[in-house]
């Protein structure tokens, strides 16, 4: 698999802003999962270069929990998105963000399904 699965999980991202010294956390969530990345929705930007902590969640506890690195921010005041590349545990990141990715798929295809057959 090369691509991309397109899955709203939320996320708790954290950072050390570099200016201040303090660490900034976040919720957000993911827009896409690949292979060693995933796109994220945050409110608050970290700065292309730094380390962040992510977290995915399910059922609001962590599954995951990778350092990353921001490689790309997109700064659009309705969606400010972070591309972030995993820096760690990848064989992790494969095996567990990518089932729950998978997993939340399927979960709203039949729910988007069931819901059209209803009405």
């Amino acid at each position: 698999m090369h691509g991309r699965i397109l899955a709203n999980m939320p996320v708790r991202a954290s950072w050390v802003d570099s200016e201040s010294g303090r660490r900034v956390e976040v919720e957000g969530s993911t827009e896409n999962v690949g292979e060693n990345s995933t796109l994220v929705n945050l409110d608050v930007l970290p700065p292309v270069g730094s380390e962040v902590k992510l977290r995915i969640l399910e059922d609001e506890k962590p599954i995951i929990e990778v350092s990353t690195e921001v490689i790309r921010v997109e700064r659009d005041p309705s969606k400010p998105m972070a591309a972030l590349s995993v820096v760690q545990n990848l064989k992790k990141w494969k095996q567990v963000a990518l089932t729950a990715a998978e997993n939340w798929v399927t979960r709203h295809w039949q729910l988007n399904y069931e819901e059209e057959w209803v009405n």
